[in-house]
């Protein structure tokens, strides 16, 4: 299947993770035609948005900051600012993944989407992929997200096999939205992809991993064994 991979292609460890990622595709023996994406960066965000919503009337709304940060009354999820060196940068790498969900959209078949920092530990393969989702996440949640070894261990407790995301957090928690870990390596149906697009018509841009959430999207999926792990590199999105 096709797999588009995101790159900044002014950046070193970006295109150095590209090469591992093929690297590691090739090494598993994974049938993936790996194709670059390159990727939003702060100063082409305008003409991402255009790209992506043509009407040009979604807002980023989104936390920003602390004093930003609150429980989001439409959907019922918290709204937490991500540690970031520059915020702009966080709406730029969303918008790299909405524009391979606008492209999806209008597809016929599910695509793969992939991170710089993302590589292969074993064969992939399609055909792995029954049953109803929309999205199924491919990475290995240990180190990757908030509460990685719990994620883990509740998807290690459901067996082989593909199912939904789980829900890590006690009752006292904030409604943080739960998506894939780390969002940096997934496959996604064209309606799925439409129904995120259109999702932000009503709550406005949101970080691709918080929009993207198992609260919004009950089709949304993680597989077991994990197809994938991430290079451990400074962070282009955070710069942390």
């Amino acid at each position: 299947m096709k797999a588009y991979a995101i790159v900044m292609n002014d950046n070193r460890d970006s295109m150095a993770g590209y090469g591992t990622l093929q690297q590691s595709i090739d090494e598993t023996g994974s049938n993936i035609e790996l194709l670059p994406f390159i990727a939003t960066q702060p100063h082409t965000i305008g003409e991402a948005v255009k790209e992506v919503f043509p009407k040009g009337n979604i807002k980023w709304t989104w936390s920003n900051n602390p004093e930003e940060d609150r429980l989001d009354l439409r959907s019922g999820l918290f709204k937490r600012h991500y540690q970031a060196v520059d915020q702009n940068r966080v709406v730029a790498c969303a918008l790299s993944h909405f524009r391979l969900w606008k492209m999806c959209s209008s597809g016929d078949e599910p695509i793969m989407v992939l991170e710089h920092d993302a590589r292969f530990v074993r064969k992939f393969s399609l055909s792995d992929f029954v049953g109803r989702w929309g999205a199924v996440g491919l990475n290995d949640p240990r180190g990757n997200t908030r509460k990685g070894m719990k994620f883990h261990d509740l998807v290690v407790s459901c067996g082989e096999g593909i199912h939904r995301v789980p829900s890590i957090d006690e009752p006292t928690d904030q409604p943080l939205p739960m998506g894939l870990a780390g969002n940096s390596a997934y496959i996604i149906k064209p309606e799925f992809a439409k129904s995120l697009l259109e999702e932000m018509e009503t709550l406005g841009m949101w970080p691709n991993d918080a929009i993207m959430c198992r609260q919004l999207f009950p089709s949304l999926k993680v597989v077991y064994p994990y197809y994938t792990d991430v290079v451990k590199r400074g962070s282009t999105t955070t710069g942390i």
